[in-house]
């Protein structure tokens, strides 16, 4: 009877501390609860604003255009071409190499490019000599998200709208490690109808022109881009860009209703009436390489660059001018 009393007496303090320890571990995790961590999204330097993507929830979903368009000194007037602002000409880069596609390639490529895929934005309103442009210039530095670890990911994207026409796009994008091996691709296509109506006026006081109407641009397109890179040494590095870009734009038309009026002698106006219809039919290839090599010269950040690029652009239209 005394060993089970001594067991019971054992055995109850052991629970006892089993209980104990539990609420103590039960108030160490509310403390860790309280943690809360942040990164910044934008960062100045001294010369460039730099927009961290991917800390940014609002690149889920977002094209890379339409994160351009949020981005601080950055503006666009008619949804195409990009502008600095202080600056005459936004010159695009992406991975620190200048982009050799036409204003029409760039602009699609960008609004199909899903903001997942961008890393971060870099404005540069004091370029260096490494970027070889007139200091009136600015710079628009695209840097594509690289996978660090040895594995693949990647995401695709489809979006409709609907406005005055529907618009489709949809993309694939993928990453891929080994080792010092790493590659990235990504392949879109789009289809979309852009309108537009005009009412232009201009003339003095002896003679006017309006001239009132549509434009409607039917386009077709589909290209991406594959970047490979290779890290030689632990200072030197190989990269490989192609991108590519096909545009097909048939029966693109512009019909105009034109009012011409001239102050003749005797103070009596004169008013001719005419109609202007032209029609288009147009295709463009627009395809560049890039191969680079990066040598780190010393701890303090200066560094060799070689680039060798080439660029291959043709362009077949078809125009019928009525009047």
């Amino acid at each position: 009877m005394k060993k089970l009393i001594i067991s019971l007496s054992i055995l109850s303090g052991i629970i006892a501390f089993g209980q104990a320890t539990v609420k103590n571990d039960s108030a160490k995790v509310h403390n860790i609860q309280g943690v809360l961590m942040t990164k910044k999204v934008f960062k100045k330097e001294s010369d460039r604003f730099v927009y961290d993507i991917s800390n940014a929830p609002v690149a889920k979903g977002s094209t890379t255009f339409d994160i351009l368009k949020q981005t601080p000194l950055i503006s666009t007037t008619d949804e195409s071409t990009l502008k600095i602002a202080g600056k005459n000409n936004a010159i695009i880069y992406i991975d620190g190499k200048k982009s050799n596609m036409d204003a029409q390639s760039l602009s699609q490529f960008l609004k199909n490019t899903p903001a997942e895929n961008i890393q971060k934005i870099e404005v540069i309103t004091m370029p260096g000599s490494e970027f070889q442009v007139e200091a009136s210039d600015g710079i628009i530095n695209i840097v594509m998200k690289k996978k660090m670890t040895n594995g693949l990911n990647g995401n695709i994207r489809m979006a409709s709208s609907a406005n005055i026409y529907s618009s489709n796009s949809s993309s694939f994008s993928a990453n891929y490690r080994k080792d010092k091996l790493g590659i990235s691709a990504n392949l879109t296509g789009s289809e979309n109808i852009q309108p537009q109506s005009y009412v232009l006026r201009n003339g003095n006081s002896k003679a006017t022109n309006e001239s009132v109407g549509d434009i409607i641009d039917p386009n077709k397109n589909l290209g991406g881009y594959l970047n490979i890179d290779y890290q030689l040494t632990e200072k030197s590095n190989m990269a490989l860009s192609w991108n590519t870009w096909a545009n097909k734009s048939y029966n693109s038309t512009v019909d105009l209703f034109n009012t011409i009026r001239t102050l003749k002698q005797g103070n009596v106006w004169e008013t001719k009436y005419s109609r202007s219809k032209n029609k288009e039919d147009a295709r463009s290839y627009n395809n560049s390489v890039n191969l680079n090599y990066e040598l780190k010269t010393d701890s303090l950040g200066s560094k060799l660059n070689l680039n060798a690029a080439y660029l291959n652009f043709k362009r077949f239209q078809s125009t019928d001018n009525n009047t």
